[in-house]
């Protein structure tokens, strides 16, 4: 049973902002339940056919059919690195689509995915979108490095100049456990610098896409 559901104003420029260059506006969704706290996102760019459902504790589905972009998910705020993010599930896409460990740095600000899951029609900052930066294992699987600027975009502060880090997993997997501490420390030996914890979810994502997924995170 949910104690007490916030809905924060729809559709500001503030919070959370996507990968995409059509992003203009964002809605948030924060609950949280008896038996443990999380923190639930839930974005759209107005053009999305998109069915978001927060269920009770770390669960949530979402149905999309093709029209715009959305973001939805649910963990932590703040996140942090000495978690190790699990979850049980089903992620069904059609299209350009992710599943993924998604989250914020301040100070530098930073947007960043640990990339579990995608349709094969997008590959997450392949080049020449992003820059290769190497690569690296972690929960038996390897991960590609990838990064990219944005510039002027909307962020979690507002429009900014900001880096995008993507790790990408080479095994794509439904379930499973992401150590996100050896990504945070792969992405630093690669050059790439990170800041403080915002929000961390374990995020649903969809791009003129269409698709479920069900999902608890535990």
């Amino acid at each position: 049973m949910i104690i007490s559901v916030l809905l924060l104003t729809l559709f500001t420029v503030t919070g959370h902002a996507s990968a995409h260059d059509d992003v203009k506006e964002r809605g948030e969704i924060i609950s949280r339940s008896e038996n443990a706290n999380f923190y639930s996102s839930y974005w759209t760019d107005g053009k999305s056919k998109v069915t978001y459902n927060n269920k009770a504790n770390g669960a949530y589905s979402v149905t999309w059919a093709p029209g715009g972009n959305f973001v939805a998910g649910k963990g932590w705020n703040p996140g942090s690195t000495k978690k190790n993010v699990s979850w049980t599930g089903e992620f069904k896409p059609e299209g350009y689509s992710y599943l993924s460990v998604y989250g914020w740095t301040r100070n530098p600000l930073i947007e960043y995915y640990i990339i579990e899951s995608y349709h094969p029609d997008h590959e997450p900052a392949a080049p020449p979108e992003g820059e290769e930066k190497g690569n690296f294992t972690s929960d038996d699987s390897t991960y590609l490095i990838r990064t990219k600027m944005r510039v002027n975009k909307p962020s979690i502060v507002g429009t900014a100049t900001f880096r995008q880090i993507f790790s990408v997993r080479q095994d794509k997997r439904e379930n499973g456990t992401v150590n996100v501490q050896n990504h945070f420390d792969a992405w630093k030996a690669a050059g790439l610098k990170l800041g403080s914890m915002d929000y961390m979810i374990l995020a649903t994502e969809g791009m003129n896409s269409s698709g479920t997924a069900s999902i608890t995170v535990l």
